[in-house]
């Protein structure tokens, strides 16, 4: 963990001592504050872009001789993620020398299958759980939808954040998350009523006085046990939710009911 303003490393440069001793000469040069104002400001700034903070620039000055090692301070408070020097290294111009992240509020990405993404919305609420905290469930808050879908999965990929005080999320972990959506009222029957062959659905509708009909479905969403039905039943049928298999192969021998 580091702290903002924190001493991560020291680098010597000779760009870096040039500039110092740049901005040096030009202070002790100005005579005509009009004119000579612009060419400090711009010297000042070339040091503030080696991340040199005031009271260093300050230092300089009162000092009167560049310094050969400059000290790097931590522009925030995080933990240090990654790192690609060691002590006494070289670094090239562009390279990422150290990673802070600040890990006190994370995101998850997680996948979503395609029939599924038109129930998701930006802010609604989710629960997830971590495979090495058994019985634990951390809230998060759909932050994003990404406005793609993964080719090979065929699935849309959500962002959720949430809050991570304790430090307990480490990124790269895996979770589950389970999210909830209301679906308003809807014909429905369990998922044991329905005798699936191949592109058909098939439940057998209870006449009464021990007589069964076939009726074939057509089926929408799966929610927590039960089946939406689009078409193929009305409000109030009785439909058999046991020994299903047993019914039609009976029914098939005897009235030659169309294979599905």
């Amino acid at each position: 963990k580091v702290n903002k303003n924190q001493i991560l490393f020291t680098v010597y440069s000779p760009d870096l001592l040039a500039a110092q001793q740049e901005y040096l000469t030009t202070l002790k040069r100005r005579q005509n504050r009009d004119t000579e104002d612009g060419l400090l400001r711009a010297a000042r700034q070339r040091l503030a872009l080696w991340d040199m903070s005031p009271q260093e620039i300050t230092k300089l000055e009162q000092r009167g001789s560049p310094q050969d090692y400059i000290a790097i301070y931590a522009p925030r408070s995080g933990t240090l993620i990654e790192r690609n020097i060691v002590d006494g290294s070289a670094a090239h111009k562009g390279q990422t020398l150290l990673t802070i992240a600040d890990l006190s509020r994370v995101w998850i990405e997680t996948e979503v299958f395609e029939a599924d993404l038109e129930l998701v919305q930006v802010g609604m609420m989710a629960n997830f759980t971590l495979p090495y905290l058994p019985g634990r469930t951390y809230p998060a808050v759909v932050e994003y939808i990404y406005p793609y879908l993964e080719s090979d999965s065929r699935t849309g990929r959500i962002r959720l954040s949430l809050e991570n005080p304790d430090g307990a999320l480490k990124p790269d972990m895996y979770a589950e998350v389970s999210l909830k959506a209301a679906l308003g009222r809807r014909l429905s029957v369990p998922e044991e009523a329905i005798i699936v062959a191949g592109s058909s659905r098939v439940v057998f509708v209870d006449l009464g006085g021990g007589r069964l009909k076939p009726a074939w479905i057509k089926t929408g969403r799966n929610a927590q046990g039960f089946v939406e039905v689009l078409d193929g039943l009305s409000l109030g049928d009785t439909v058999v939710t046991s020994g299903n298999f047993l019914i039609a192969a009976e029914t098939r021998l005897k009235t030659g009911i169309e294979q599905w």
